[in-house]
């Protein structure tokens, strides 16, 4: 009888485990749901709350109902230097089949965005990592970007696309590269051609992505095959990191292709980029805005800050800058006794800090979204490399185990947790504010009250009218080129906008010169001398709206989309 309970008690037991395993399996991908919920919330409120809407964000999300209605590839649209095709663009379609076109769609995007980026950040911190050393880990990279800055950040961050969410998908290839078996044969090929597809994909929408991603994956591989030879091992040991390196090559003739056929079967047509080196006399300004974009990405910038709760939320802010330097300071010293995701990590946030340096795209602040993926990067390296100093432990020769010091250990954890709670603090007061409302909401509102429905104006008064009024009043962007009064077709509009034979405009809608880069009278006084003088003219606030009686496209000279 004493044997069969012990036989019993032996299988409870180990059904109990077995249960404990499941339900810590559950746990995590339960947490990181649950975690992404309530940060697209926090998110979504500081982004609607706090921030405007641009003709930028506007653009995509008109993008995207044409897509959604029936104009998959885009036909007749010119995009801006960065299509988004295969990023945003899908994301905005699937929320407008739900909340139809409306401005609230931006602000969901990018809240949507940042929420999985941060989430993913964590995944990518975690890696492989059980128990305590998971949960620092995972920690550690929520908490550097748990709490965008308010003002510019909180735009670049959470509202419209601007390379920002181009992150999502490469920190899912980076979490493929990390958790395939290089040892299991089928994991062997699958997982590089997987990722190979992910930045191939990702690259069609964001040419960035070869250069930030694909590059460095192919630098990572390439030292480590390198490395290992020179150590004498096989190559038929090396061949997930061979597989990795073809993926990183092939992507990119895969992207061009990916492009070129849609090009070829009557989809979008890219703006020229801006490429090119920086000539030597810029480089110092280029360091001086790489490094107040840094501040700026990791929220602990203080350019325009006028509040002294900001300033104190900025001073907070560079502990998480700290932590990332941290951790990407020990990266770079052990470099090459790390695994092969940290050392991508590594020269991606080298390789995109010194493209934007040594190259034309750093031109102000704005620009900063061309180094946008060195936040979540940045806080995916310090969570995987700070976890060990943070908990205290530390590996001694002879030892299969770490050593703990306990001392260290409270004091690390005391100091992220502190750290947390401020964060959290400040991004609850960040979803809390409340700004006035936007004035260009109100101009949409009064044209729409003036049945005004069709007109043209400067590019930042155009796709957002659009966006603001849910379609009821269409405004298109013209400019003036070489002394003519011209259509906007060359950056993101449809041609089909610009066709006399179907198109119709009575209005003009102007804005005062120190928000746009032209003076805005000139737009209507080139159009008087095409169509005469205007019937009336409106004045709303700061802007000015010019009617006439007559259809104003056919005045227009078209550019080619």
């Amino acid at each position: 009888m004493q044997s069969d309970s012990v036989t019993v008690s032996r299988a409870s037991t180990a059904t109990i485990d077995g249960k404990d395993r499941r339900w810590s399996r559950l746990a995590w991908p339960a947490g990181f749901a649950a975690g992404a919920i309530v940060l697209f919330w926090v998110y979504y409120l500081q982004s609607a709350r706090t921030t405007y809407l641009n003709s930028d964000g506007a653009s995509n999300a008109l993008q995207a109902w044409a897509m959604l209605h029936g104009n998959v590839l885009l036909h007749g649209w010119t995009v801006s230097d960065v299509s988004f095709y295969t990023t945003e663009l899908p994301q905005y379609a699937l929320v407008e089949a739900i909340r139809g076109l409306t401005p609230q769609v931006v602000h969901i995007c990018g809240a949507m965005s940042y929420a999985l980026l941060v989430v993913l950040a964590a995944i990518v911190a975690k890696g492989r990592a059980t128990g305590r050393r998971a949960l620092v880990s995972a920690g550690v990279a929520a908490v550097i970007m748990l709490a965008p800055q308010l003002g510019s950040a909180t735009g670049l961050l959470l509202l419209s696309p601007d390379h920002v969410g181009t992150g999502v998908p490469l920190l899912v290839a980076w979490i493929l590269v990390d958790r395939a078996d290089p040892e299991a044969g089928w994991q062997r090929w699958v997982a590089p051609v997987a990722v190979g597809l992910i930045l191939a994909w990702t690259a069609v929408g964001d040419q960035l992505a070869e250069v930030i991603a694909a590059l460095p994956l192919l630098l990572a591989c390439g030292l480590r095959v390198l490395r290992a030879r020179v150590g004498g091992v096989p190559l038929r040991k090396l061949g997930y990191e061979l597989w990795l390196a073809a993926a990183a090559i092939l992507c990119v003739p895969l992207a061009w292709l990916g492009v070129k056929l849609i090009s070829a079967l009557g989809g979008w047509t890219i703006s020229a980029p801006r490429t090119g080196l920086a000539s030597s006399g810029v480089l110092g300004r280029n360091l001086q805005l790489a490094g107040s974009g840094l501040l700026q990405l990791f929220g602990a910038n203080f350019y325009r800050i006028q509040s002294d709760t900001q300033n104190v939320f900025a001073v907070l802010h560079m502990a998480g800058l700290a932590l990332a330097a941290w951790g990407l300071l020990l990266a770079v010293r052990r470099y090459f006794s790390q695994d092969l995701i940290v050392q991508v990590l590594v020269l991606a946030i080298a390789v995109n800090i010194a493209a934007y340096i040594f190259t034309v795209q750093a031109q102000n602040m704005a620009t900063t979204r061309e180094i946008a993926s060195v936040l979540p990067f940045g806080a995916a390296l310090a969570g995987r490399m700070l976890a060990e100093p943070l908990l205290g432990t530390r590996r001694a020769r002879g030892r299969a185990h770490a050593l703990v010091a306990p001392g260290r250990m409270i004091a690390g954890l005391t100091a992220v947790g502190v750290l947390a709670a401020c964060y959290a603090v400040m991004l609850g007061y960040n979803a809390s504010r409340s700004e006035p409302a936007d004035p260009l909401a109100k101009v949409a509102s009064w044209l729409v009250a003036q049945h005004l429905r069709q007109g043209l104006g400067g590019y930042w008064q155009s796709n957002i009218i659009t966006l603001e009024t849910d379609g009821a009043v269409q405004v298109r962007a013209i400019d003036i080129n070489a002394d003519k009064l011209t259509t906007g077709a060359y950056w993101e509009a449809d041609s089909a906008w610009y066709d006399p034979r179907t198109a119709a405009a009575d209005f003009i809608l102007t804005f005062p010169p120190n928000w746009h880069p032209r003076e805005p009278g000139l737009l209507v006084n080139k159009m008087e001398t095409l169509a005469g003088k205007p019937v009336k003219t409106y004045f709303y606030g700061a802007y000015t709206i010019s009617v006439w009686r007559q259809n104003l496209v056919p005045r227009l000279t078209q550019i080619p989309g």
